[in-house]
């Protein structure tokens, strides 16, 4: 009778334990832009755990209900919720890099996984780009306001906004870089 028990509290655990991991993984309305520049729209599949995986892959879901998974290297785009990413080949390798920013100077974010004595944790790696420019440049998150200010040449009281701290400002940037963005569609 006590095994009876314990192994329906164990299966009723290892049942809870596939419900939580599967529930944390799901389908959400969105957009991929193909090889030729056609947007389709469907729904991605996205795991709000594992968020440095936009980055890598998409699944997505078209609207007759035919499940895909693509890399960076074929296809443009997608997006979903507000959120952008646009496929960029860096250093030789294609990746999806979430696009921040709209405008004159567009603010990039990867996020990438680190392994240190055997501990799992994610980090963000920022790029800055105009059009014209044929590489992106890596943020210096420690210079980030004198940077902005050499981008915004002509205009770098704009810079001035950016809350300094000691760890990049990712919010700050945003805003500060949209302001001038809107500001230079402007004049």
């Amino acid at each position: 009778m006590k095994n009876y028990y314990l192994k329906n509290i164990l299966f009723g655990f290892l049942l809870g334990s596939i419900f939580t991991s599967y529930s944390q993984v799901s389908f959400v309305k969105g957009y991929m832009i193909s090889e030729k520049g056609d947007t389709l729209k469907g729904e991605i599949k996205i795991n709000p755990k594992k968020e440095h995986e936009n980055n890598s892959k998409l699944f997505f879901k078209d609207a007759s209900g035919t499940q895909k998974n693509y890399k960076p290297n074929k296809v443009k785009g997608y997006g979903y919720e507000n959120k952008h990413y646009v496929s960029i080949t860096e250093d030789d390798e294609p990746k999806f890099f979430q696009r921040l920013t709209n405008g004159d100077i567009i603010l990039y974010k990867v996020a990438f996984e680190v392994v240190n004595m055997n501990a799992v944790s994610y980090d963000n790696e920022y790029y800055l780009f105009r059009q014209g420019d044929k590489k992106l440049t890596p943020v210096k998150q420690s210079k980030f306001k004198k940077q902005l200010q050499e981008w915004m040449s002509g205009s770098a009281g704009f810079a001035n906004d950016f809350q300094d701290e000691k760890k990049f400002n990712e919010t700050s940037a945003i805003d500060v870089i949209t302001k001038y963005n809107d500001w230079k569609k402007n004049n």
